[in-house]
């Protein structure tokens, strides 16, 4: 003979009397709203992984059809992708893809990555009209160029004042001269290419780079491939046969370090502030550099402390030269065969600063 449910369970599970209303107690309320508690609270994380995970995926589909825009464009040029000129000067589409382009590497990549028109914007155009045209490219987002874990591309508006002509992109005013115009509102993304070991770079380009479209007098621009170590720099850029560690040992593109507190407001000291159309500057390109004592370029979290870098004031160039990214596990990277991978926070330093060098020996030591 089956035993009768507790009074308790009986209100709950038994059907009710006719013309009798089933109710149940404050304690029984508050007993299911915490078992509701606990199945969130063990269901979140596993959703917030599965939202990384998607993010994670798309951020290295992003990183491999750049990666192959790269290497198309090597088919079709017999090189890679110069960087263009120093950071202030914009893509002219009126200039080719040599050293006399001012735009940089994903400016030469976008008819290979679908985007002919973005990057045609303005031919043949003058004055207000070119500008005009320019600014409004300068301001387009590209998707493919964002990791979904950090932002979209904006357009952002920028911290400092557009005013002064430091702060202003330039480029030619399609009759033979340049000028600079005004650009608020500038289109941001999260992928940088390799210079190779070095550190400093974004000065020294700025130092040698053309102040005008008139031929350069002094002979330094553009520098020599072997000027560099890396598959790009301002002005100039390998071919792959020159690539002699291999593709598949040589660092093409990475998610670049951006700390959290630029992901919306630009801040040119942090290396957040220029148009991903722009040229050779510190958005767009990123180096592996390792003194062989302190691991200073190691790839870093966004929300990484990065005092370490900071020596004298918060101009340092450390942080400005760091692959790092948004994701928990480590850093997104492209070699030069379009293969993508995760490189941990934690790689060896030394490794590292090998697969940015295109030519140091071979196949980094250990793996990553």
């Amino acid at each position: 003979m089956s035993q009768p449910l507790p009074s308790s369970l009986c209100r709950i599970l038994c059907p009710a009397r006719p013309g009798q209303r089933r109710g149940f107690t404050l304690v029984e309320l508050l007993v299911v709203i915490a078992i509701v508690g606990v199945l969130v609270a063990l269901l979140l994380p596993a959703v917030q992984a599965a939202r990384e995970a998607a993010r994670r995926i798309q951020c290295t589909n992003n990183l491999m059809n750049l990666t192959l825009g790269v290497l198309h464009f090597e088919s079709t040029n017999r090189r890679l992708p110069s960087s263009g000129w120093y950071g202030s000067w914009t893509g002219d589409p009126d200039r080719g893809s040599d050293a006399e382009q001012p735009g940089g590497w994903l400016y030469a990549t976008l008819p290979f990555i679908e985007q002919q028109l973005l990057h045609d914007a303005g031919t043949g155009t003058t004055g207000a009209e070119r500008f005009r045209l320019l600014r409004q490219r300068d301001a387009t987002p590209l998707p493919l160029m964002n990791c979904p874990s950090r932002r979209a591309g904006g357009p952002y508006a920028n911290e400092v004042t557009a005013n002064s002509p430091a702060f202003r992109p330039r480029s030619g005013d399609g009759t033979g001269g340049a000028d600079n115009y005004d650009a608020d509102d500038r289109a941001h993304g999260d992928y940088a290419i390799s210079v190779g070991d070095q550190t400093g770079f974004d000065q020294h380009c700025q130092a040698i780079c053309p102040r005008s479209y008139e031929p350069d007098p002094t002979g330094v621009f553009p520098p020599a491939s072997s000027d560099f170590n890396g598959i790009t720099y301002c002005g100039n850029a390998v071919q792959v046969r020159q690539v002699a560690d291999g593709l598949s040992n040589t660092l093409c593109l990475g998610e670049r370090w951006t700390p959290p507190s630029t992901y919306a407001v630009e801040q040119h000291w942090l290396a957040d502030d220029w148009s991903m159309y722009t040229g050779f500057q510190d958005d767009l390109v990123r180096s592996t550099y390792f003194d062989g004592t302190t691991p200073t370029h190691v790839p870093r979290a966004d929300a990484a402390d990065v005092s370490d870098l900071y020596e004298n004031s918060i101009d340092e160039i450390g942080p400005r030269e760091l692959f790092g990214s948004a994701h928990l596990a480590g850093c997104l990277i492209s070699k030069c065969d379009g293969s993508v991978e995760m490189v941990s926070f934690d790689v060896d330093a030394e490794t590292f600063r090998q697969l940015g060098h295109r030519d140091d020996g071979g196949a980094p030591a250990i793996a990553l």
